[in-house]
């Protein structure tokens, strides 16, 4: 009959009562006062040596227990946490269930996973064969395995979280990149950075976090900056909402070829395909009629004072040099359309972007300095990061403009850099922003106002980036 490790609080106790019944034994059974102290030490050996093999097996087996217990209360949690982000079935449970512990365990854990309280609420069971070095408890007490159990609750929110700012890179240091008086302003919204690594999320010394929620796989590395969240780290995934979502062609012949309106010229630019880069300078205005525009072998930079306008417009970026830069003082006002393909959808880089050579992904803002045909422009302002001074990259894209007030819509960056170094607060004018890109790194303090009023715009929010369930886990028995 198979006995569990709560069986074993007794065990001791009654071995030792045990082991004196031996000693005493040959007293009863002689009837004389003294015995032979080798006879009694004969008898009582067994059951001395029963009682330290079943200590060395109680220690192992307590042990075994713990770590049992750890991993079923790591285990609901993580289900819990994922059960905040979207629905979640009873058979999503299990699989979770089982997946979570046989990496903790491998194969050899049973694992139950249960939606228990209407829900609201995840048990999950773990049971697995006890790890006896000497197999004496198994003999003595029947134990055999040993059992754990954890609910973990969620707790019911009005206001459902909103995802404002999802990175994707999974091996990216800083993930999310506040840099030093950096200020994120998101009240309504959530941040969760996919990356694995120790530091996937980082806020510097001076910087400001306001958010609903912040939540990354790896670790949150917070130095002395201003946070007014809740910071979640070992979160489940989320997974990229718009990995499948159809894109508009990117091929066809070219309406311009390095087009550059510059000086107090007015133009107005029809959707299609623009070739080598598009520049807006000087005081120029360009106002782009709605539809899609695609930027193929070289960059949108908007600087001065240019002014770039538009509603109901997409930015596509294809192939390499493909990005956009909003630099000085232009005037960056743009909203997405509200029906079509690209329903929602402001800035997208399409499926056959290349990005830049130089390794931003692998540090937080730099790598050698070195400038290549892919990072127009590596050198900028600097900052302190464990003791060395690294250049800001600005090979992807860049806004940098004091007058990128309005960008209403999903800016979709799968594999680039999104770099921000305002000195003015960005996006501040629109009723929604939502950021789905690959690293975000903020410089030189600015205001990344993330507003979240999706009924303010006709504009659609594209699905999974909607309200998203409650933020506050936690674990119970």
């Amino acid at each position: 009959m198979c006995g569990s490790v709560q069986r074993l609080k007794p065990f001791l106790p009654q071995c030792l009562g045990k082991l004196e019944r031996i000693i005493r034994q040959p007293k009863s059974m002689s009837g004389r006062e003294s015995g032979s102290a080798g006879v009694i030490f004969a008898l009582a050996l067994p059951a001395l040596l029963g009682l330290i093999g079943g200590a060395v097996d109680y220690a192992a087996i307590t042990k075994d227990q713990t770590r049992l217990q750890s991993a079923a209360d790591a285990t609901a949690l993580s289900i819990a946490r994922e059960m905040t982000l979207g629905p979640m079935t009873q058979d999503r449970v299990q699989a979770l269930a089982t997946s979570y512990s046989a990496a903790n365990f491998g194969a050899t854990v049973a694992a139950i996973g249960t939606l228990v309280e209407n829900g609201m609420a995840v048990k999950v069971s773990l049971q697995k064969a006890a790890e006896v070095p000497l197999g004496i408890l198994p003999m003595l007490a029947g134990v055999t395995d040993v059992a754990a159990s954890a609910t973990a609750r969620v707790n019911a929110n009005p206001s459902p979280t909103k995802l404002c700012v999802l990175s994707l890179g999974e091996k990216t240091n800083g993930g999310i990149f506040m840099h030093n008086n950096s200020v994120i302003s998101a009240p309504e919204c959530m941040l969760q950075s996919n990356s694995t690594v120790r530091e996937a999320m980082i806020i510097q010394q001076g910087s400001q976090l306001t958010a609903n929620l912040a939540c990354a796989r790896g670790g949150i590395s917070n130095s002395a900056g201003v946070v007014r969240t809740t910071l979640l780290t070992d979160c489940p995934p989320i997974n990229n909402p718009l990995a499948n979502k159809p894109e508009p062609s990117t091929l066809g012949p070219c309406l311009a070829n390095k087009l550059v309106v510059k000086g107090t010229e007015r133009r107005t630019l029809s959707p299609g395909i623009y070739c080598n880069g598009v520049t807006i300078e000087g005081n120029a205005q360009v106002t782009l009629s709605p539809g899609v525009f695609v930027f193929r072998g070289g960059p949108l930079v908007v600087s001065q004072n240019g002014e770039l306008l538009g509603n109901g417009v997409t930015l596509m970026f294809s192939g390499r040099k493909a990005y956009f830069r909003f630099l000085d003082n232009s005037l960056i006002r743009i909203s997405a359309p509200t029906s079509g393909l690209s329903a929602g959808m402001l800035i997208w880089e399409s499926s056959t972007f290349i990005k830049g050579l130089n390794s931003w992904q692998n540090g937080g803002c730099g790598g050698n300095g070195n400038d290549d045909d892919d990072d127009n422009g590596v050198l900028g302002c600097t900052t302190q990061v464990v003791g060395k001074i690294l250049p800001k990259k600005t090979n992807e894209h860049h806004i940098n403009s004091d007058r990128a007030r309005e960008l209403t819509g999903t800016i979709y960056l799968r594999d680039g850099l999104l770099l921000v170094d305002s000195r003015r607060p960005v996006a501040d004018q629109s009723p929604f922003t939502v950021l789905v890109v690959n690293k975000l790194d903020l410089y030189d303090g600015p205001n990344l106002m993330l507003n979240s009023n999706y009924g303010g715009a006709a504009i659609p929010v594209p699905p999974g980036l909607g309200p998203i369930g409650s933020k506050n886990v936690r674990l119970g028995y």
